[in-house]
């Protein structure tokens, strides 16, 4: 029996609820676009989620072309959705179903984006990933990541992060977390479909993810040749290769 899948409940909702950090995200991804080496390999995408990241590549990159890895069955139905409807794409995209160390990885890359997945890996798992990316990129090539808040473990309140109305639905989502070592939290995440008071759809996950201090990860890449790099007062991050 396969195991649950942790983020069936938020594949439900994950465009409505990623809206409210989309235009940091897609800043993010605009500030990488120019580092991205297309000529040299495909960009991996790594956690592709709803494939909102994969899609901005090709389309702002016509030569492009993209891996993305998602695991999540959940989610990767809704980044073959958005695939699905672009069939000019069908040959310059490849969205396979396993994790980062299941899957056999291009040799060489033309950049990567890496969102909401650091966390995902302990410091073992996370300097073997770093050891890739700089066996796989080209010099000057790079890398994007999110160190996601807060920057080390803490108590987080419950708190609503998500309130979009579409036609007689309301869609709220509600956050609460728990520091439970030196780097790990764990989050407990609520989706909710209300029309008025009535609640429709009430689903809850909990997932175990890593904040690792930014000047940790800045070690661990020195120690492949990756310099990290702040993207202004963001929690995303820059790897280049030197």
């Amino acid at each position: 029996m396969s195991a649950p899948d942790p983020y069936a409940a938020t594949a439900g909702l994950y465009d409505l609820v990623n809206a409210s950090f989309r235009a940091g995200q897609t800043a993010a991804v605009e500030a990488l676009l120019p580092l991205l080496r297309p000529d040299e390999g495909p960009v991996l995408d790594v956690g592709a989620g709803s494939g909102l990241n994969l899609a901005l590549v090709l389309d702002r990159l016509p030569r492009a072309r993209v891996v993305a890895l998602e695991p999540s069955a959940a989610m990767r139905s809704l980044a073959l959705a958005r695939v699905a409807a672009r069939p000019e794409w069908f040959d310059r995209v490849t969205v396979r179903p396993e994790d980062f160390f299941s899957a056999q990885l291009p040799e060489r890359l033309g950049g990567a984006i890496a969102l909401g997945v650091v966390g995902h890996f302990d410091a073992g798992e996370r300097a073997a990933v770093l050891a890739e990316l700089a066996a796989r990129l080209p010099r000057g090539g790079a890398a994007l990541i999110d160190l996601q808040d807060p920057p080390r473990p803490a108590r987080v309140e419950a708190r609503e992060f998500t309130v979009a109305r579409v036609g007689e639905l309301d869609y709220r989502g509600i956050a609460e977390a728990w520091p439970v070592d030196l780097e790990l939290m764990r989050w407990r995440m609520t989706y909710l479909t209300l029309e008025g008071e009535r609640v429709l759809v009430e689903e809850t996950a909990e997932l175990d993810y890593r904040h690792p201090a930014p000047d940790v990860v800045a070690r661990e890449a020195a120690e492949v040749g990756l310099g990290l790099d702040r993207l202004g007062e963001t929690t995303y991050w820059l790897l280049t290769r030197d």
